[in-house]
């Protein structure tokens, strides 16, 4: 290997080897599972991880039992990797699971918004919000490596360099756009209490600061992808700008932190990480636990 290409990779070392756990493919064998475990299988090899299939017990075929090792066996053959099919698992068993053998959870978009009752949260709310491990929703094509993420940061430096680091260690060849939304509803309440233009202007100017600021301490965290780190600023509904960027881009993966927080609280507040889902024209992982979330 080329030095330029160990300098490249030198700083994503460290979350490879934290991720590098596992990876584990959850699927109901329904119309988009061939993509997402194609996605998993890519990421394991990518991780040097070992990759787990395991089936979402009350979803799918009935013969289930016969074909996860069958696909375990496909995809080990074609990907020259070991797979192993773990089986059929209800969500709580699931969880269970994951804190053991997990680094990553990968699904795809149709599984994803399962929601096992009109009232409850979807099962992508669901993990993000329980699981101990990051979250990646698969709605396109997984058998090609990803060629541009986009990366929402939101709260503290240290981590939104964590979900920086995340992207350069899923995707290490993929251009990387750090964005930044600006949330203005601090600024709509000044104007409702008819604070001056001067003052308007001095705020936006400060927040203006703060957030390129945030930009160029995160980006510095990554030194060695700079020549393929760029970094914008959006001013808005984060979610909105989000969808609005990814589109502009033209982003294959965005990565959204997303803090654990009460269900009823997901449920209620509908701009979250989760709710890209909805409109989201591309893949999509969650990083739970952290500071550095949407909205």
């Amino acid at each position: 290997m080329a030095t330029s290409t160990v300098d490249r990779h030198t700083e994503e070392l460290d979350t490879m080897q934290a991720m590098n756990r596992g990876v584990v493919a959850l699927t109901d064998f329904g119309p988009d599972a061939e993509a997402a475990l194609l996605r998993a299988a890519l990421l394991a090899r990518q991780l040097q991880a070992p990759l787990s299939l395991i089936h979402l017990a009350g979803s799918g075929p009935p013969d289930v039992a016969e074909r996860l090792p069958r696909c375990a066996a496909m995809l080990a053959r074609r990907h020259r990797q070991p797979v192993s099919a773990q089986g059929s698992m209800s969500e709580p068993e699931l969880r269970q699971s994951l804190a053991s053998i997990a680094s990553l959870l990968v699904l795809g978009e149709a599984l994803s918004t399962r929601r096992f009752g009109w009232a409850r949260p979807t099962l992508a709310q669901r993990l993000a919000r329980r699981a101990p491990c990051p979250l990646l929703v698969v709605r396109q094509p997984g058998g090609e490596d990803y060629r541009r993420v986009l990366v929402a940061l939101a709260g503290q430096p240290e981590p939104a360099a964590g979900l920086l680091q995340a992207a350069a260690a899923l995707a290490p060849e993929a251009e990387l756009e750090l964005f930044h939304a600006m949330d203005t509803r601090h600024e709509a309440l000044l104007r409702a209490a008819e604070a001056s233009p001067q003052s308007l202007r001095r705020y936006r100017t400060a927040r203006d600061h703060e957030a390129r600021q945030l930009l160029l301490r995160v980006s510095d965290s990554l030194q060695a992808r700079r020549n393929r780190l760029m970094h914008t600023l959006g001013r808005g509904d984060p979610v909105r700008q989000i969808l609005v960027q990814q589109q502009y881009g033209h982003a294959d993966l965005v990565v959204v932190g997303q803090r654990r927080q009460a269900w009823w609280a997901a449920w209620l507040q509908p701009a979250s990480a989760v709710s890209l889902l909805a409109e989201l024209e591309c893949d999509l992982l969650i990083w739970p636990g952290g500071e550095a979330q949407v909205g």
